[in-house]
């Protein structure tokens, strides 16, 4: 994680128009929970269609533009890990075409390392990192729709990073972890809706609120997943790069 931060703050321009994509892209993701809210609150009050016209096309309005802006920095962010990571993946290809006496442990280890570089200097998989701010943002807004629901929210998103975090410990496979995400999504869904439908009964909070929150938890939950995996994929990079850098340094 470091590493990324190193190589953002020696290319400011990159790293502003990351941050300015990012922060758009977090407020354009509010859409569909406040769409929700709104008309579920005040159109469904007020019966005005060209309300309902306004507030939809400005909702589809918003989506594009969350879909432009991630479109666009996850060209930046490849082009940016092109810069960094080229000159290294050329320098170590030369060297390794012309390696000397190498252990099948060893060549295997250098192989393996450059194709794990190779493979994530062309992913914008990292960018997902830039999203978490954003993430914990949705949790605070959910805390001024409510707070059970942010309480909950915060619940999954802990249990999530962990599994993710320890999956090698617990022994979990891809296909394991796919089920689980899908599981505690629908676990989160159900605890939230029943703890909302207990407290509209109470008079303690709105339909629209309720589904609103329910959307927002989702993302904030998805956004969980994802942070946890660019974590994890910058790791593996950054140990591909020492091992490729402690290579370089040796003498042939």
């Amino acid at each position: 994680m470091n590493s990324l931060i190193r190589h953002l703050s020696r290319d400011k321009k990159t790293a502003l128009m990351l941050l300015i994509s990012s922060l758009v892209i977090g407020i354009c993701a509010l859409t569909p929970a406040l769409f929700v809210i709104i008309v579920l609150n005040k159109y469904l009050a007020s019966g005005i269609t060209a309300t309902l016209i306004s507030l939809t096309i400005g909702a589809i309005i918003a989506l594009i533009f969350e879909f432009a802006f991630r479109q666009n920095r996850a060209t930046m962010m490849q082009e940016f890990n092109r810069r960094v990571y080229d000159p290294l993946l050329k320098a170590f290809t030369e060297r390794f075409k012309k390696a000397g006496q190498l252990t099948s442990e060893q060549y295997k280890k250098l192989d393996g390392a450059g194709t794990t570089i190779k493979n994530m200097r062309t992913s914008s998989v990292t960018s997902w990192v830039l999203d978490w701010p954003f993430v914990l943002t949705f949790l605070i807004v959910l805390i001024f729709l409510s707070w059970t629901a942010a309480l909950i929210t915060a619940i999954f998103m802990l249990l999530i990073f962990n599994i993710l975090k320890w999956k090698t410990n617990l022994n979990f496979t891809q296909d394991s972890l796919a089920n689980i995400e899908l599981l505690l999504v629908g676990l989160l869904t159900i605890s939230i809706i029943t703890t909302g439908a207990f407290m509209i009964m109470i008079g303690k909070l709105d339909i629209g609120v309720l589904i609103g929150s329910n959307i927002l938890a989702s993302r904030a939950f998805q956004g969980t997943s994802k942070y946890a995996k660019a974590k994890e994929f910058i790791q593996q990079r950054d140990r591909a790069v020492s091992e490729i850098v402690g290579y370089l340094k040796t003498k042939q």
